[in-house]
């Protein structure tokens, strides 16, 4: 599994960054959030292998959601660290491994 996580330090701004959260994810508790920001734990988890074949149907990426949202939330001012497993990442490896992992599928899909 390729699990992709987020911690975000939590500032005057968090508000606005936990509506960003919600509408990536809105099984997430607004609690559970400011709680994960201020103990600073993972406050979003992302399966980069994560595939659903309604939303690919409907034009729906996921991972360039996720990618979105914290892009956007960066883009706020916010202190974001994202890790890839227990490694940290910066953003342009991140939306990297989302080429390639776009690339591959586009690949085998040729080929099937």
């Amino acid at each position: 599994m390729d699990l992709v996580q987020i911690k975000i330090k939590k500032d005057s701004s968090f508000i606005k960054y936990i509506k960003i959260i919600r509408d990536f994810d809105n099984s997430l508790s607004i609690g559970d959030i400011k709680q994960r920001m201020e103990k600073d734990e993972f406050v979003v988890s992302f399966d980069m292998e994560y595939y659903n074949v309604l939303e690919e149907i409907q034009g729906k990426d996921k991972r360039k959601e996720f990618a979105n949202m914290i892009k956007n939330i960066c883009n706020m001012g916010a202190d974001v660290s994202i890790y890839w497993g227990d490694e940290h990442i910066n953003f342009e490896f991140l939306n990297n491994q989302i080429k390639m992992l776009d690339k591959i599928r586009e690949d085998g899909e040729k080929h099937i």
